[in-house]
């Protein structure tokens, strides 16, 4: 049930780009953040907003993006072609959300809205305390997808669990070539889940692989060009 909407501040729009990268994930915020191949998000340079709350909601959103990114990784895995804009209608008071609505959502899925609010209705955002209104923009997209090369590779996703079905987080996914040739790299999420895109068609090794954690193999793994196929690793404790 949607709680009701409480009077604020002039709604600020903010522009925020979630995509998964082809060996990890990267973020930006109006072109300004890119964190690259599993590296650590940097807080992007946003103007101050009028505001001391309206600041601290704007630094608390930079600083919980991999919230959000987890969201996307997971519907990425199930359907790579849930990108375009989703823009959300927010109000929040005493640092807890009161009030979200999407006002747009051109992914094609209804479902992954939801579950962004779901992830940031967890937050508890310490400072802000009257209410602040804001509708954010979010803009998901795979990564690699405006590669000319994308429609003649192959994308690989998955997820990876522990014995008890939980997922592993930082586990590593090898991708090698029957033959010799580069080898990809993926990392998952906190979730468990792995993206990795433009991978040439063909047959791989896929290796998975976290300390603590016996390796597990799969072989002769078929990829095809515009293909995306998903695997499944369950690894037990050494």
């Amino acid at each position: 049930m949607r709680a009701k909407r409480t009077p604020g501040p002039a709604v600020l729009l903010l522009g925020i780009l979630l995509c998964c990268l082809s060996c990890g994930r990267e973020t930006k915020v109006d072109g300004a953040l890119s964190d690259g191949a599993g590296g650590e998000a940097e807080a992007p340079a946003i103007p101050a907003a009028d505001s001391l709350e309206m600041d601290i909601l704007i630094a608390y959103i930079q600083g919980h993006f991999d919230d959000i990114h987890d969201v996307t990784m997971r519907y990425h895995h199930k359907d790579h072609t849930i990108n375009g804009r989703v823009v959300i209608e927010m109000t929040w008071e005493g640092g807890a959300l009161e009030f979200a609505e999407v006002v747009a959502n051109e992914t094609g899925d209804e479902d992954l809205p939801g579950s962004m609010i779901e992830k940031i209705r967890g937050w508890n955002i310490e400072g802000l305390d009257g209410p602040v209104q804001v509708a954010v923009p979010f803009k998901v997209q795979l990564a690699g997808l405006d590669d000319p090369e994308f429609p003649n590779t192959a994308l690989l996703t998955g997820e990876v669990v522990n014995a008890d079905g939980r997922p592993l987080k930082e586990a590593m996914i090898l991708i090698r070539p029957e033959v010799a040739g580069q080898v990809y790299r993926a990392e998952t999420n906190r979730e468990g889940i792995f993206v990795r895109t433009l991978i040439p068609p063909g047959t791989w090794n896929v290796e998975c692989s976290l300390s603590g954690y016996g390796t597990v193999t799969k072989p002769g793994v078929k990829l095809s060009a515009g293909g995306h196929e998903r695997e499944k690793f369950v690894l037990e404790k050494k």
